[in-house]
């Protein structure tokens, strides 16, 4: 009775109510359902992201094998938050992902009737791949690709050539190399290919820009003149940065660096004599020595006549002769050099620093504070030794203290991850919110209406009315079919009567 009750209640009223309490009912449905698909979904996490195609589409064909559940949206692949971790090892274990490319693992097949280029090929892609790999695991480098030409042996070495290489870095936003780290991929390349030398290795940005110097007799241009130059004008401003900040708090100095860099190479040679010390040049010795006995005379058909032996004996005599001659030549010593001045020498180094000073807060407003002349001056001084300062040079140490007009901005402090701790609470809060909600805004109304209905009232007629009417009960007749006869024989006997009643009960 009391549900039928309520639902005649219900249709008694009018259309803007009825069509709100079904708005409710409706919300209510949905919002139950919305809760419980919610409560009951999958909780996928990141697996994965920012893979190689080669890379994604193996680990997508394992997962497939593996019949694990997964989702892929943009470059990121998703799985269970409850399987992230086991199948990072599982795939790991496998090899997978590769990491730019092919590595070594290449040969771990075997593979029957290889012909010597195809193991040569093999090799090559493996080295770049292995290589690929550890320079990927430098912070800054978001994706890297390397390239390797290996020139054939041959057994004539004036016509050898060197091994060369390119590598292709992509960094991630808002990270610079340094030139030390630039080197430093230079010099891992160079020492694991046989062969290679560090100025055949040549490493660019996705951007198509130099990173790697250029070597010794490589002509600069002007973009990659200015862009050296930049280069170190930005390297003496990170170092004079933090070395201030240091000091006088973070965001509190401001450091710019102009160098003045001389681009020519210059070979010089040099001959110096030193008359001091004279050195022997030349240097010739001559000795002769002679010595005669008796003579005949001349040897022929003269001599050898009647009366000319006497008159040869006559003239006959002993004769000896003895020379000795020295030659020396001396010359002034001498020593000659080659000088080559190197290209890139720095010239001059102008250095401008703006300190900001300090505040105290007075009636809600921050005041200036400048800071001392001498702080300012050991300032200077820091600096001019960071720069290796040389006056005859010409180099130039600004420091002034200005107030800065924007505040300084506290750097935010590192957080725990508590958006993963919040999405796992939320789990179960939401449908506990969401049952608390329909409990407050529909079961609660409803049952407030219900008791608000009033039971039909009783017909209750005066004595003075009711006394004369005299109805006999019928058989089969309901008390609800008598009332009724009962209600229209007073309204014919009087119907004034019955009208001051019903509207007392409209008043009601």
């Amino acid at each position: 009775m009391a549900l039928n009750d309520t639902l005649n209640q219900i249709m008694g009223w009018p259309p803007k109510k009825k069509f709100a309490l079904v708005l409710i009912v409706l919300f209510s449905i949905a919002l139950m359902s919305a809760i419980m698909f919610w409560s009951q979904r999958i909780d996928y996490q990141v697996l994965y992201s920012n893979l190689s195609p080669e890379d994604a589409g193996q680990v997508v064909n394992k997962l497939k094998e593996m019949k694990v559940p997964f989702q892929v949206e943009g470059n990121a692949i998703y799985v269970q938050g409850n399987k992230v971790y086991e199948l990072r090892l599982d795939m790991a274990g496998q090899g997978i992902p590769q990491g730019g490319g092919v590595g070594y693992e290449i040969f771990d097949k075997t593979q029957i009737g290889v012909t010597e280029f195809v193991q040569r090929l093999n090799y090559i892609r493996a080295l770049q791949g292995e290589l690929t790999r550890t320079i990927q695991q430098l912070a800054e480098v978001d994706k890297a690709r390397l390239h390797i030409a290996i020139p054939e042996k041959t057994i004539f070495t004036e016509k050898e050539e060197k091994p060369t290489a390119s590598v292709v870095l992509k960094l991630k936003p808002g990270r610079v190399l340094s030139q030390g780290q630039i080197g430093g991929i230079v010099h891992l390349v160079s020492s694991s290919i046989e062969g290679l030398l560090p100025q055949n290795v040549t490493v660019i940005d996705n951007m198509g820009n130099l990173l790697s110097k250029p070597s010794a007799g490589e002509a600069l241009t002007d973009a990659k003149q200015n862009e050296y130059q930049r280069t170190v004008d930005k390297d003496y401003e990170n170092r004079l940065q933090s070395m201030l900040e240091g000091i006088v708090g973070r965001n509190k100095a401001i450091v710019r660096v102009a160098t003045k860099i001389d681009f020519t190479q210059v070979e010089r040679t040099e001959e110096k004599f030193d008359p001091d010390t004279p050195a022997v040049r030349n240097e010739q010795s001559v000795q002769e020595k002679s010595g005669g006995g008796q003579g005949g005379g001349i040897p022929g058909v003269l001599s050898n006549q009647p009366g000319q032996q006497a008159s040869s004996a006559g003239s006959s005599s002993s004769s000896s002769s003895q020379k000795q001659s020295s030659n020396i030549s001396y010359e002034i010593s001498r020593s000659v050099s080659k000088i080559i001045q190197p290209r890139g020498e720095v010239k001059s180094v102008s250095v401008a620093v703006l300190v900001d000073g300090t505040y105290k807060k007075e009636k809600d407003k921050n005041v200036f504070i400048p800071r001392a002349e001498a702080d300012l001056k050991k300032y200077a001084d820091i600096v001019r030794a960071a720069i290796g300062y040389n006056k005859d040079r010409g180099d130039q140490v600004i420091v002034e203290n200005v107030p800065f007009e924007t505040a300084v901005e506290e750097m935010p402090k590192e957080k725990t991850d508590f958006l993963q701790i919040g999405l796992s609470l939320l789990r179960y809060i939401v449908p506990l919110i969401g049952v608390l909600l329909v409990l407050l805004l529909v079961i609660k109304p409803l049952i407030e209406v219900m008791k608000a209905i009033k039971p039909l009232p009783v017909l209750t007629l005066p004595t003075e009315i009711a006394a004369p009417v005299h109805t006999a009960v019928k058989p089969h007749v309901t008390e609800e079919q008598l009332l009724k006869e009962e209600v229209l024989g007073i309204v014919k006997q009087d119907p004034r009567r019955a009208a001051g009643i019903v509207k007392e009960w409209l008043s009601e």
